[in-house]
């Protein structure tokens, strides 16, 4: 389904967002300070949307950071009970293309696969995403290196985007017509500015080129400063590794999944001790394979969608598609001594 565009006056805005938060659970973004977040929508609050990325992703809206998945109780054997699946409505609003293309990639890695996750398929399927386009790339933005556009639409139920008389919104599944069939909305012949939008700012080799380079001193040299916090990793809208643990409260227990990174110590540790990524070149070198290879043997995209959140939130102000870039200047490197030689 692809209608035509639709206006939202921007007095209008807030009638709408109190008609949607009456039938649904709502989220939309919200400036803390100088950072956006995704926040639940209360009746009357006054909402605004960044030009661009939001400094925090959508993706704990469907897979949190600290999930329960079991109940149980301590002094009782074999007690432990699923959690009851999420049923209620929720709509998402104001999510860019990076963002939708990460949940995107998540449903790849939680329900493609022999074991579906049915905590991740609740929340996907109770959800409906209202996207929003882009009308500006932050220097640290690539998505146009990762075959996507601050225009995409992909995996959005309706898409809106702002003009100098409201917002624009259009329609793209049933889902999202239910959403826009609302009086508040104007007929009109009017179309969100086209933009070129800036390509090349950080190309990486292809998945092939890049495992030619994984025992290159590179790794050891691009190393020597990350702090292997994992703050990119949990900034990152695709990463989904986790931890399982139970939690004591009492008489009550909980089996909780937390968000867990490649890059910590104790990640890769194996029972017996052993560390097979006990280095941090190692560690670096994993976490840059599985964005710009790995994924796509496994799920045949890439996981990095050009967000730049990882430069945003890194301490030393890099990003593992800067790190990419370094990389293909190697193989070109060594191209250019093969051909002398």
């Amino acid at each position: 389904m692809s209608a035509g565009w639709r206006l939202l006056k921007r007095g209008d805005l807030g009638a709408f967002l109190d008609s949607l938060a009456a039938g649904a659970e709502l989220w939309a973004p919200r400036r803390k300070g100088t950072r956006w977040d995704f926040e639940r929508y209360d009746k009357g609050t006054e909402t605004a949307f960044p030009a661009s990325i939001i400094e925090v992703s959508a993706k704990s809206l469907f897979f949190p950071r600290r999930r329960p998945i079991a109940r149980f109780n301590p002094k009782a054997k074999w007690s432990v009970e699923p959690v009851e699946l999420p049923s209620a409505p929720r709509i998402v609003m104001g999510m860019h293309p990076c963002d939708v293309a990460g949940v995107r990639y998540m449903d790849r890695v939680f329900l493609a696969c022999d074991h579906p996750d049915r905590l991740y398929e609740a929340e996907r399927n109770r959800t409906t995403v209202i996207g929003m386009r882009c009308s500006e790339m932050k220097p640290t933005c690539h998505c146009t290196d990762r075959n996507l556009s601050p225009d995409e639409t992909q995996g959005m139920d309706a898409v809106f985007a702002e003009t100098a008389d409201g917002l624009l919104f259009r329609a793209l599944t049933e889902k999202g017509e239910r959403l826009l069939s609302s009086p508040v909305f104007v007929a009109t012949d009017a179309k969100p500015e086209t933009k070129e939008w800036p390509k090349g700012r950080h190309l990486v080799p292809g998945p092939g080129e890049l495992m030619e380079l994984y025992d290159d001193d590179f790794w050891l040299e691009a190393s020597d400063i990350c702090l292997t916090c994992g703050a990119c990793t949990f900034a990152c809208p695709t990463c989904t590794c986790y931890l399982v643990a139970d939690e004591k409260f009492g008489d009550e227990g909980e089996r909780v999944t937390a968000w867990d990174s490649c890059q910590f110590l104790s990640y890769s540790r194996e029972t017996s001790g052993h560390n097979p990524r006990r280095t941090n070149a190692a560690r670096l070198r994993n976490r840059t394979l599985d964005k710009f290879a790995y994924s796509f043997h496994k799920h045949g995209m890439s996981s990095c969608t050009g967000c730049g959140r990882c430069v945003l939130i890194c301490p030393i102000r890099r990003s593992f598609p800067q790190l990419g870039t370094k990389l293909k200047e190697r193989v070109e490197e060594k191209k250019s001594k093969a051909k002398v030689s």
